[in-house]
Protein backbone atom coordinates (compact mmCIF):
# COMPACT_ATOMS: atom_id res chain seq x y z
CA UNK A 1 0.00 0.00 0.00
CA UNK A 2 1.21 3.47 -0.81
CA UNK A 3 2.10 6.19 2.03
CA UNK A 4 0.05 8.81 1.95
CA UNK A 5 2.35 11.32 0.18
CA UNK A 6 2.78 8.80 -2.11
CA UNK A 7 -0.87 9.10 -3.00
CA UNK A 8 -1.12 12.75 -3.24
CA UNK A 9 2.13 12.72 -4.98
CA UNK A 10 1.04 10.35 -7.70
CA UNK A 11 -2.50 11.20 -8.02
CA UNK A 12 -1.32 14.80 -9.29
CA UNK A 13 1.12 13.35 -11.37
CA UNK A 14 -1.42 10.83 -13.25
CA UNK A 15 -3.89 14.47 -13.54
CA UNK A 16 -0.75 16.83 -14.71
CA UNK A 17 -0.58 13.74 -17.68
CA UNK A 18 -3.99 13.85 -18.52
CA UNK A 19 -4.40 17.79 -18.72
CA UNK A 20 -1.29 17.22 -21.17
CA UNK A 21 -3.06 14.25 -23.03
CA UNK A 22 -6.37 15.61 -23.45
CA UNK A 23 -5.07 19.53 -24.28
CA UNK A 24 -5.05 19.50 -28.06
CA UNK A 25 -8.76 17.33 -28.46
CA UNK A 26 -10.05 20.14 -25.70
CA UNK A 27 -9.14 22.73 -27.73
CA UNK A 28 -10.60 21.20 -31.02
CA UNK A 29 -14.12 20.14 -28.76
CA UNK A 30 -13.92 24.42 -27.75
CA UNK A 31 -13.34 25.03 -30.95
CA UNK A 32 -16.12 23.05 -32.50
CA UNK A 33 -18.67 23.95 -30.16
CA UNK A 34 -17.73 27.83 -30.98
CA UNK A 35 -18.49 27.31 -34.66
CA UNK A 36 -22.09 24.90 -34.03
CA UNK A 37 -22.92 28.43 -32.04
CA UNK A 38 -22.03 30.81 -34.27
CA UNK A 39 -21.68 29.62 -37.64
CA UNK A 40 -23.99 26.92 -37.67
CA UNK A 41 -26.54 28.20 -35.62
CA UNK A 42 -29.34 26.25 -33.51
CA UNK A 43 -31.34 24.99 -36.66
CA UNK A 44 -28.06 24.20 -38.03
CA UNK A 45 -26.73 22.38 -35.12
CA UNK A 46 -29.78 20.12 -34.68
CA UNK A 47 -29.55 18.98 -38.53
CA UNK A 48 -26.07 18.58 -38.92
CA UNK A 49 -26.91 15.63 -36.20
CA UNK A 50 -30.31 14.37 -37.69
CA UNK A 51 -32.92 16.00 -36.02
CA UNK A 52 -35.99 14.45 -34.99
CA UNK A 53 -35.25 11.56 -37.91
CA UNK A 54 -34.66 8.06 -37.51
CA UNK A 55 -30.79 8.77 -38.65
CA UNK A 56 -29.76 10.85 -36.03
CA UNK A 57 -28.48 8.10 -33.96
CA UNK A 58 -26.39 6.50 -36.85
CA UNK A 59 -25.95 10.59 -38.27
CA UNK A 60 -24.47 11.40 -34.69
CA UNK A 61 -22.03 8.39 -34.45
CA UNK A 62 -21.01 8.90 -37.92
CA UNK A 63 -20.18 12.57 -37.33
CA UNK A 64 -18.44 11.42 -34.10
CA UNK A 65 -16.24 8.98 -35.78
CA UNK A 66 -14.57 12.52 -38.05
CA UNK A 67 -14.02 14.70 -35.27
CA UNK A 68 -10.48 14.18 -33.40
CA UNK A 69 -11.60 14.71 -30.20
CA UNK A 70 -11.80 12.61 -26.82
CA UNK A 71 -14.18 11.88 -23.55
CA UNK A 72 -12.94 15.43 -22.30
CA UNK A 73 -13.18 17.39 -25.70
CA UNK A 74 -16.57 16.25 -26.43
CA UNK A 75 -17.64 18.05 -23.83
CA UNK A 76 -18.14 21.65 -24.91
CA UNK A 77 -19.73 20.10 -27.58
CA UNK A 78 -22.43 18.21 -25.69
CA UNK A 79 -23.44 21.64 -23.82
CA UNK A 80 -24.11 23.40 -27.19
CA UNK A 81 -25.96 20.68 -28.46
CA UNK A 82 -28.12 20.81 -25.78
CA UNK A 83 -28.41 24.53 -26.02
CA UNK A 84 -29.76 24.25 -29.66
CA UNK A 85 -32.21 21.38 -28.88
CA UNK A 86 -30.39 18.29 -30.33
CA UNK A 87 -32.48 14.87 -29.33
CA UNK A 88 -31.00 13.18 -26.19
CA UNK A 89 -30.34 10.23 -28.38
CA UNK A 90 -28.15 11.76 -30.05
CA UNK A 91 -25.57 13.44 -27.29
CA UNK A 92 -25.90 10.08 -26.03
CA UNK A 93 -24.36 8.22 -29.38
CA UNK A 94 -22.09 11.37 -29.99
CA UNK A 95 -21.05 11.38 -26.73
CA UNK A 96 -19.55 7.65 -26.52
CA UNK A 97 -18.88 7.50 -30.58
CA UNK A 98 -16.47 10.69 -30.91
CA UNK A 99 -13.75 9.60 -28.35
CA UNK A 100 -13.74 5.76 -29.34
CA UNK A 101 -12.52 6.15 -33.00
CA UNK A 102 -11.16 8.77 -35.51
CA UNK A 103 -9.70 8.37 -38.85
CA UNK A 104 -5.91 9.01 -37.19
CA UNK A 105 -6.67 6.05 -34.16
CA UNK A 106 -8.66 3.73 -36.63
CA UNK A 107 -5.44 3.31 -38.76
CA UNK A 108 -3.27 3.22 -36.05
CA UNK A 109 -5.52 0.18 -34.59
CA UNK A 110 -5.32 -1.33 -38.03
CA UNK A 111 -1.70 -2.28 -36.95
CA UNK A 112 -1.99 -3.72 -33.41
CA UNK A 113 -4.13 -6.85 -33.94
CA UNK A 114 -5.76 -8.23 -36.68
CA UNK A 115 -8.07 -5.60 -38.74
CA UNK A 116 -11.60 -7.99 -37.95
CA UNK A 117 -10.95 -6.99 -34.36
CA UNK A 118 -10.58 -3.38 -34.50
CA UNK A 119 -13.43 -3.51 -37.31
CA UNK A 120 -15.85 -5.47 -35.12
CA UNK A 121 -14.90 -3.30 -32.04
CA UNK A 122 -16.05 -0.51 -34.42
CA UNK A 123 -19.72 -1.82 -35.18
CA UNK A 124 -19.77 -3.01 -31.70
CA UNK A 125 -19.76 0.55 -30.51
CA UNK A 126 -22.26 1.40 -33.45
CA UNK A 127 -24.86 -1.36 -31.63
CA UNK A 128 -24.29 0.32 -28.11
CA UNK A 129 -24.42 3.70 -29.33
CA UNK A 130 -27.95 3.01 -31.22
CA UNK A 131 -29.36 0.99 -28.07
CA UNK A 132 -28.27 3.64 -25.43
CA UNK A 133 -29.95 6.34 -27.80
CA UNK A 134 -33.10 4.59 -28.28
CA UNK A 135 -33.27 4.47 -24.71
CA UNK A 136 -32.53 7.73 -23.91
CA UNK A 137 -35.27 8.90 -26.39
CA UNK A 138 -37.76 6.49 -24.71
CA UNK A 139 -37.29 7.73 -21.37
CA UNK A 140 -37.37 11.35 -22.63
CA UNK A 141 -39.94 13.00 -21.24
CA UNK A 142 -39.02 16.98 -22.57
CA UNK A 143 -38.48 15.57 -25.90
CA UNK A 144 -41.26 18.46 -26.50
CA UNK A 145 -39.75 21.23 -24.54
CA UNK A 146 -36.22 20.77 -24.61
CA UNK A 147 -35.47 23.39 -27.59
CA UNK A 148 -33.76 26.02 -26.35
CA UNK A 149 -34.11 28.71 -28.97
CA UNK A 150 -33.06 31.78 -26.88
CA UNK A 151 -30.10 34.05 -28.65
CA UNK A 152 -30.22 32.47 -32.08
CA UNK A 153 -28.30 34.59 -34.33
CA UNK A 154 -29.99 34.48 -37.27
CA UNK A 155 -27.95 36.90 -39.70
CA UNK A 156 -25.60 34.62 -42.02
CA UNK A 157 -22.84 37.80 -42.12
CA UNK A 158 -19.73 36.32 -42.02
CA UNK A 159 -16.72 38.30 -41.26
CA UNK A 160 -13.79 39.67 -38.47
CA UNK A 161 -16.34 40.35 -35.83
CA UNK A 162 -18.12 36.54 -35.99
CA UNK A 163 -14.94 35.41 -35.89
CA UNK A 164 -13.92 37.50 -32.97
CA UNK A 165 -17.20 36.44 -30.67
CA UNK A 166 -16.48 33.06 -31.50
CA UNK A 167 -12.80 33.26 -29.99
CA UNK A 168 -14.57 34.72 -26.95
CA UNK A 169 -17.31 32.21 -26.86
CA UNK A 170 -14.15 29.35 -26.83
CA UNK A 171 -12.42 32.42 -23.97
CA UNK A 172 -15.73 31.67 -22.17
CA UNK A 173 -15.84 28.04 -22.23
CA UNK A 174 -12.13 27.66 -21.42
CA UNK A 175 -12.65 29.24 -18.34
CA UNK A 176 -16.56 27.80 -17.48
CA UNK A 177 -18.23 24.75 -17.21
CA UNK A 178 -16.08 22.66 -19.63
CA UNK A 179 -13.11 23.08 -17.66
CA UNK A 180 -14.61 22.21 -14.00
CA UNK A 181 -15.82 19.48 -16.03
CA UNK A 182 -12.22 18.85 -17.09
CA UNK A 183 -11.06 18.56 -14.12
CA UNK A 184 -13.72 16.34 -12.52
CA UNK A 185 -12.89 13.86 -15.67
CA UNK A 186 -9.10 13.87 -14.62
CA UNK A 187 -10.35 12.95 -10.83
CA UNK A 188 -10.88 9.61 -11.42
CA UNK A 189 -7.06 9.34 -12.30
CA UNK A 190 -6.19 10.84 -9.28
CA UNK A 191 -8.72 8.29 -7.60
CA UNK A 192 -6.81 5.39 -9.15
CA UNK A 193 -3.42 6.21 -8.64
CA UNK A 194 -4.46 6.18 -4.82
CA UNK A 195 -6.14 3.04 -4.92
CA UNK A 196 -3.73 1.12 -7.25
CA UNK A 197 -0.71 0.63 -6.36
CA UNK A 198 2.72 0.88 -8.12
CA UNK A 199 2.31 -2.22 -10.78
CA UNK A 200 -1.03 -3.50 -9.23
CA UNK A 201 -2.43 -4.30 -12.82
CA UNK A 202 0.36 -5.79 -14.45
CA UNK A 203 -0.76 -9.73 -13.68
CA UNK A 204 -4.37 -9.19 -14.12
CA UNK A 205 -6.80 -9.28 -16.88
CA UNK A 206 -4.91 -12.77 -18.41
CA UNK A 207 -7.19 -13.97 -21.42
CA UNK A 208 -8.01 -17.40 -18.89
CA UNK A 209 -9.52 -15.15 -16.29
CA UNK A 210 -13.28 -15.40 -16.30
CA UNK A 211 -13.28 -11.70 -13.97
CA UNK A 212 -11.03 -10.04 -16.73
CA UNK A 213 -14.03 -7.99 -17.97
CA UNK A 214 -15.30 -6.83 -15.22
CA UNK A 215 -12.26 -6.30 -13.41
CA UNK A 216 -11.29 -4.32 -16.22
CA UNK A 217 -15.03 -2.42 -15.97
CA UNK A 218 -14.01 -1.21 -12.69
CA UNK A 219 -11.03 0.03 -13.47
CA UNK A 220 -12.32 1.86 -16.84
CA UNK A 221 -15.21 3.29 -15.48
CA UNK A 222 -12.67 6.61 -13.50
CA UNK A 223 -10.13 6.04 -16.29
CA UNK A 224 -9.83 8.78 -18.95
CA UNK A 225 -7.45 7.65 -22.08
CA UNK A 226 -7.23 9.33 -25.36
CA UNK A 227 -8.33 7.25 -28.34
CA UNK A 228 -4.58 6.79 -29.67
CA UNK A 229 -3.64 5.52 -26.25
CA UNK A 230 -6.71 2.85 -25.61
CA UNK A 231 -5.68 1.66 -29.63
CA UNK A 232 -2.03 1.13 -28.41
CA UNK A 233 -3.08 -0.43 -24.96
CA UNK A 234 -5.45 -2.76 -27.28
CA UNK A 235 -2.29 -3.92 -29.31
CA UNK A 236 -0.76 -4.54 -26.13
CA UNK A 237 -3.08 -6.97 -24.94
CA UNK A 238 -3.44 -9.13 -27.92
CA UNK A 239 0.35 -9.07 -28.15
CA UNK A 240 0.28 -10.60 -24.41
CA UNK A 241 -2.60 -12.60 -25.27
CA UNK A 242 -4.51 -10.58 -22.29
CA UNK A 243 -8.36 -11.04 -22.34
CA UNK A 244 -10.35 -9.72 -25.84
CA UNK A 245 -12.96 -9.06 -23.41
CA UNK A 246 -11.02 -6.45 -21.32
CA UNK A 247 -9.79 -4.47 -24.39
CA UNK A 248 -12.97 -4.04 -25.91
CA UNK A 249 -14.32 -3.15 -22.17
CA UNK A 250 -11.16 -0.81 -21.75
CA UNK A 251 -12.24 0.67 -25.21
CA UNK A 252 -15.95 1.73 -24.62
CA UNK A 253 -15.55 2.61 -21.23
CA UNK A 254 -12.12 3.91 -20.75
CA UNK A 255 -12.24 5.75 -23.92
CA UNK A 256 -16.09 6.59 -24.22
CA UNK A 257 -16.73 8.63 -20.81
CA UNK A 258 -15.06 9.70 -18.13
CA UNK A 259 -16.11 10.65 -14.99
CA UNK A 260 -17.65 14.11 -16.08
CA UNK A 261 -20.28 12.24 -18.59
CA UNK A 262 -22.92 10.70 -16.39
CA UNK A 263 -22.40 13.60 -13.90
CA UNK A 264 -23.60 15.59 -17.11
CA UNK A 265 -26.28 13.75 -18.35
CA UNK A 266 -27.51 13.61 -14.82
CA UNK A 267 -27.40 17.32 -13.82
CA UNK A 268 -29.24 17.94 -17.27
CA UNK A 269 -32.11 15.18 -17.78
CA UNK A 270 -32.40 13.99 -14.37
CA UNK A 271 -30.73 11.11 -12.13
CA UNK A 272 -32.73 8.34 -12.34
CA UNK A 273 -32.09 8.45 -16.63
CA UNK A 274 -28.89 8.56 -16.40
CA UNK A 275 -28.38 5.86 -13.79
CA UNK A 276 -30.76 3.76 -16.20
CA UNK A 277 -28.44 4.38 -18.97
CA UNK A 278 -25.27 4.20 -17.20
CA UNK A 279 -26.47 0.78 -15.94
CA UNK A 280 -27.56 -0.50 -19.42
CA UNK A 281 -24.54 0.43 -20.89
CA UNK A 282 -22.10 -1.43 -18.29
CA UNK A 283 -24.49 -4.15 -18.71
CA UNK A 284 -24.68 -3.91 -22.70
CA UNK A 285 -21.11 -3.58 -22.28
CA UNK A 286 -20.34 -6.69 -20.29
CA UNK A 287 -23.06 -9.20 -21.97
CA UNK A 288 -20.41 -8.17 -24.96
CA UNK A 289 -17.43 -8.67 -23.68
CA UNK A 290 -17.90 -12.26 -22.30
CA UNK A 291 -19.30 -13.02 -25.76
CA UNK A 292 -16.15 -12.10 -27.42
CA UNK A 293 -13.41 -13.60 -25.01
CA UNK A 294 -12.59 -16.16 -26.32
CA UNK A 295 -13.38 -16.37 -29.94
CA UNK A 296 -11.52 -13.36 -30.27
CA UNK A 297 -8.14 -14.63 -28.53
CA UNK A 298 -5.43 -14.44 -30.62
CA UNK A 299 -4.38 -17.89 -32.11
CA UNK A 300 -0.61 -18.97 -31.40
CA UNK A 301 -0.11 -16.20 -29.50
CA UNK A 302 1.65 -17.27 -25.47
CA UNK A 303 0.58 -15.21 -23.00
CA UNK A 304 3.24 -13.69 -21.14
CA UNK A 305 2.18 -13.82 -17.30
CA UNK A 306 2.49 -9.67 -17.04
CA UNK A 307 1.91 -6.32 -19.15
CA UNK A 308 3.01 -2.88 -18.82
CA UNK A 309 -0.26 -1.76 -20.93
CA UNK A 310 -1.93 -0.39 -17.57
CA UNK A 311 0.75 1.42 -15.61
CA UNK A 312 -0.33 4.39 -16.37
CA UNK A 313 -3.53 3.68 -14.13
CA UNK A 314 -1.57 2.41 -11.31
CA UNK A 315 0.31 4.93 -8.61
CA UNK A 316 3.51 5.82 -10.88
CA UNK A 317 5.43 6.01 -7.32
CA UNK A 318 7.23 2.86 -5.63
CA UNK A 319 8.82 2.33 -2.34
CA UNK A 320 12.24 2.03 -4.46
CA UNK A 321 11.50 5.55 -5.24
CA UNK A 322 13.64 7.75 -2.68
CA UNK A 323 12.65 11.31 -3.66
CA UNK A 324 9.15 11.53 -4.61
CA UNK A 325 9.29 14.91 -6.34
CA UNK A 326 12.00 14.31 -8.92
CA UNK A 327 10.48 10.94 -9.71
CA UNK A 328 7.41 13.11 -10.54
CA UNK A 329 9.15 15.74 -12.29
CA UNK A 330 10.69 13.35 -14.39
CA UNK A 331 7.47 11.58 -15.33
CA UNK A 332 5.55 14.95 -16.33
CA UNK A 333 8.72 16.13 -18.10
CA UNK A 334 8.47 12.23 -20.37
CA UNK A 335 4.98 13.03 -21.01
CA UNK A 336 5.30 16.29 -22.42
CA UNK A 337 4.93 16.28 -26.29
CA UNK A 338 5.25 19.61 -28.64
CA UNK A 339 1.43 19.38 -29.40
CA UNK A 340 0.21 19.03 -25.84
CA UNK A 341 2.59 21.73 -24.03
CA UNK A 342 1.59 24.45 -27.19
CA UNK A 343 -2.44 23.39 -26.79
CA UNK A 344 -1.97 23.93 -23.05
CA UNK A 345 -0.51 27.42 -23.67
CA UNK A 346 -3.51 28.02 -25.53
CA UNK A 347 -6.08 27.31 -23.44
CA UNK A 348 -4.17 29.05 -20.73
CA UNK A 349 -4.43 32.23 -22.87
CA UNK A 350 -8.55 31.17 -23.95
CA UNK A 351 -8.91 30.68 -19.75
CA UNK A 352 -7.48 34.26 -19.00
CA UNK A 353 -9.40 36.31 -21.78
CA UNK A 354 -12.41 34.10 -20.73
CA UNK A 355 -12.12 35.49 -16.93
CA UNK A 356 -11.64 39.07 -18.03
CA UNK A 357 -14.96 38.65 -20.32
CA UNK A 358 -16.41 37.57 -17.50
CA UNK A 359 -15.25 40.02 -15.06
CA UNK A 360 -16.23 43.07 -16.88
CA UNK A 361 -19.42 41.28 -18.25
CA UNK A 362 -19.01 41.80 -21.85
CA UNK A 363 -21.31 39.73 -23.68
CA UNK A 364 -19.89 38.71 -27.21
CA UNK A 365 -23.21 38.42 -29.33
CA UNK A 366 -23.24 41.80 -29.45
CA UNK A 367 -20.22 41.60 -32.11
CA UNK A 368 -22.74 39.79 -34.28
CA UNK A 369 -25.29 41.65 -36.28
CA UNK A 370 -28.85 40.05 -35.71
CA UNK A 371 -30.77 41.47 -38.84
CA UNK A 372 -28.78 42.53 -41.50
CA UNK A 373 -32.32 43.39 -43.52
CA UNK A 374 -32.40 46.22 -40.54
CA UNK A 375 -28.66 47.95 -40.79
CA UNK A 376 -27.62 50.18 -43.64
CA UNK A 377 -24.43 49.28 -45.74
CA UNK A 378 -22.19 51.42 -44.21
CA UNK A 379 -22.81 49.18 -40.92
CA UNK A 380 -21.20 46.04 -43.21
CA UNK A 381 -17.47 45.80 -42.40
CA UNK A 382 -15.19 45.54 -45.55
CA UNK A 383 -13.95 41.68 -45.02
CA UNK A 384 -18.17 40.63 -44.20
CA UNK A 385 -20.59 38.83 -46.80
CA UNK A 386 -23.58 37.02 -46.27
CA UNK A 387 -23.17 33.02 -46.81
CA UNK A 388 -26.12 30.85 -46.16
CA UNK A 389 -26.23 28.77 -43.22
CA UNK A 390 -26.83 25.63 -46.16
CA UNK A 391 -23.63 26.87 -47.22
CA UNK A 392 -21.80 27.35 -44.08
CA UNK A 393 -22.38 24.00 -43.25
CA UNK A 394 -21.61 22.16 -46.15
CA UNK A 395 -18.33 23.90 -46.39
CA UNK A 396 -17.89 23.06 -42.86
CA UNK A 397 -18.67 18.96 -43.39
CA UNK A 398 -16.27 19.04 -46.58
CA UNK A 399 -13.86 20.96 -44.53
CA UNK A 400 -13.50 18.66 -41.81
CA UNK A 401 -13.28 15.37 -44.21
CA UNK A 402 -10.29 17.06 -45.92
CA UNK A 403 -8.65 17.87 -42.72
CA UNK A 404 -9.23 14.57 -41.58
CA UNK A 405 -7.22 13.48 -44.77
CA UNK A 406 -4.65 16.24 -44.50
CA UNK A 407 -4.28 15.21 -40.54
CA UNK A 408 -3.60 11.17 -41.34
CA UNK A 409 -0.97 11.88 -44.14
CA UNK A 410 0.99 14.59 -41.66
CA UNK A 411 1.05 12.38 -38.58
CA UNK A 412 1.52 9.13 -40.55
CA UNK A 413 4.57 10.57 -42.64
CA UNK A 414 6.32 8.60 -45.80
CA UNK A 415 8.37 5.28 -45.19
CA UNK A 416 11.74 7.37 -45.70
CA UNK A 417 10.50 10.04 -43.13
CA UNK A 418 9.49 7.15 -40.86
CA UNK A 419 13.19 5.62 -41.26
CA UNK A 420 14.72 8.71 -40.76
CA UNK A 421 13.29 8.65 -37.17
CA UNK A 422 13.53 5.19 -36.47
CA UNK A 423 17.01 5.07 -37.56
CA UNK A 424 17.67 8.81 -34.52
CA UNK A 425 15.77 6.19 -32.23
CA UNK A 426 17.49 3.15 -32.64
CA UNK A 427 20.45 4.79 -32.38
CA UNK A 428 19.69 6.45 -29.19
CA UNK A 429 18.08 3.02 -27.35
CA UNK A 430 21.30 1.09 -28.52
CA UNK A 431 23.53 2.99 -27.38
CA UNK A 432 22.43 3.81 -24.09
CA UNK A 433 21.38 -0.21 -23.65
CA UNK A 434 25.12 -0.77 -24.83
CA UNK A 435 26.67 1.47 -22.10
CA UNK A 436 24.40 0.60 -19.10
CA UNK A 437 22.06 3.91 -19.15
CA UNK A 438 19.06 2.09 -19.04
CA UNK A 439 16.75 5.06 -18.67
CA UNK A 440 17.57 6.62 -21.20
CA UNK A 441 17.21 3.55 -23.19
CA UNK A 442 13.60 2.95 -22.03
CA UNK A 443 12.99 6.67 -23.05
CA UNK A 444 14.00 5.85 -26.71
CA UNK A 445 12.13 2.34 -26.51
CA UNK A 446 8.88 3.32 -26.81
CA UNK A 447 9.68 5.80 -29.47
CA UNK A 448 11.32 3.57 -31.81
CA UNK A 449 7.84 0.95 -31.20
CA UNK A 450 5.58 4.09 -31.70
CA UNK A 451 7.17 5.11 -35.58
CA UNK A 452 7.33 1.44 -36.22
CA UNK A 453 3.51 1.46 -36.13
CA UNK A 454 3.30 5.09 -38.38
CA UNK A 455 5.86 3.31 -40.66
CA UNK A 456 2.81 0.56 -41.37
CA UNK A 457 0.07 3.10 -41.20
CA UNK A 458 2.42 5.44 -43.83
CA UNK A 459 3.09 2.88 -46.00
CA UNK A 460 -0.62 1.42 -46.19
CA UNK A 461 -1.68 4.97 -46.82
CA UNK A 462 0.99 5.83 -49.57
CA UNK A 463 0.94 2.11 -51.34
CA UNK A 464 -2.63 0.83 -50.60
CA UNK A 465 -1.64 -2.31 -48.86
CA UNK A 466 0.87 -3.71 -46.33
CA UNK A 467 2.79 -6.61 -47.01
CA UNK A 468 2.47 -9.79 -45.19
CA UNK A 469 6.19 -9.85 -45.24
CA UNK A 470 6.31 -6.00 -43.57
CA UNK A 471 4.21 -6.81 -41.05
CA UNK A 472 5.50 -9.73 -39.74
CA UNK A 473 8.95 -8.21 -39.95
CA UNK A 474 7.03 -5.43 -37.55
CA UNK A 475 5.49 -7.61 -35.27
CA UNK A 476 9.18 -9.63 -34.68
CA UNK A 477 10.67 -6.27 -33.89
CA UNK A 478 8.26 -5.04 -31.85
CA UNK A 479 8.53 -8.75 -29.50
CA UNK A 480 12.36 -7.95 -29.53
CA UNK A 481 12.25 -4.46 -28.15
CA UNK A 482 9.35 -5.95 -25.85
CA UNK A 483 12.37 -8.30 -24.73
CA UNK A 484 15.02 -4.81 -24.72
CA UNK A 485 12.62 -3.64 -22.28
CA UNK A 486 12.15 -6.64 -19.71
CA UNK A 487 15.67 -6.84 -20.34
CA UNK A 488 16.42 -3.03 -19.02
CA UNK A 489 13.85 -3.13 -16.01
CA UNK A 490 15.87 -6.26 -14.67
CA UNK A 491 17.12 -5.66 -11.25
CA UNK A 492 20.08 -6.19 -11.15
CA UNK A 493 21.08 -4.93 -14.51
CA UNK A 494 22.87 -7.65 -16.67
CA UNK A 495 25.16 -6.53 -19.08
CA UNK A 496 25.44 -9.09 -21.32
CA UNK A 497 21.60 -9.92 -21.68
CA UNK A 498 21.14 -6.67 -22.40
CA UNK A 499 23.60 -6.96 -25.42
CA UNK A 500 22.54 -10.34 -26.60
CA UNK A 501 18.91 -8.86 -26.70
CA UNK A 502 20.45 -5.87 -28.57
CA UNK A 503 22.25 -8.49 -31.30
CA UNK A 504 19.61 -9.92 -31.85
CA UNK A 505 17.09 -7.08 -32.07
CA UNK A 506 20.25 -5.39 -34.70
CA UNK A 507 19.48 -8.69 -37.06
CA UNK A 508 15.51 -8.01 -36.91
CA UNK A 509 16.27 -4.77 -37.88
CA UNK A 510 17.94 -4.86 -40.75
CA UNK A 511 15.41 -7.41 -42.36
CA UNK A 512 12.51 -5.41 -40.83
CA UNK A 513 13.99 -1.82 -42.24
CA UNK A 514 14.90 -4.01 -45.90
CA UNK A 515 11.29 -4.86 -46.11
CA UNK A 516 10.22 -1.36 -46.28
CA UNK A 517 13.20 -0.21 -48.62
CA UNK A 518 13.18 -2.76 -51.04
CA UNK A 519 10.36 -2.63 -54.03
CA UNK A 520 6.69 -3.75 -53.36
CA UNK A 521 6.27 -7.32 -54.93
CA UNK A 522 3.62 -10.12 -54.35
CA UNK A 523 3.93 -12.04 -50.82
Amino acid sequence: MNSPEAMLIGGLIRVTQGLLACAPTLLVGLLIAAILRYYIGHDGTRRVFGGHSMRSLPQSWLVGMLLPVCSIGVLPILIQMRKSGVRPGAMSAFALSAPLFNPLSLLYGLTLSRPLVIIFFAFGSLLIVTLLGLLWDAFDKRRKTSHQAGNEVECNLIGLRRLAASVIYMSRDASGKPLALTLLALSGLAILAGVLPYGAMQNRVEYDDQMAPITMMAVSVPVYATPMLAMSQLGMMFQHANSPGAAFTLLILGTGINLATPFWFAKHFGSKPSLLWFMTLLGIVLAISYAINQPLVPPGVQPAGHTHAFDIYANPLSVYHQNLWTTAKDAVEKQMDVAGVIALGVLAVLSLIGIVARTFRFDESRLVIENPSHVGKTSRGKFDIIVPRSVIGATMLIGLIALSIVACYAYYPSPDECLEEIALARAECLSAANSGDAEHALFWLPVWEEWSRRLEVGTFLRCGRLRRYQSMQGFLIRKKLEMLEHELEHDPYEPDEVKAVVQSLLSTNSRWVGSFRMPSKPD
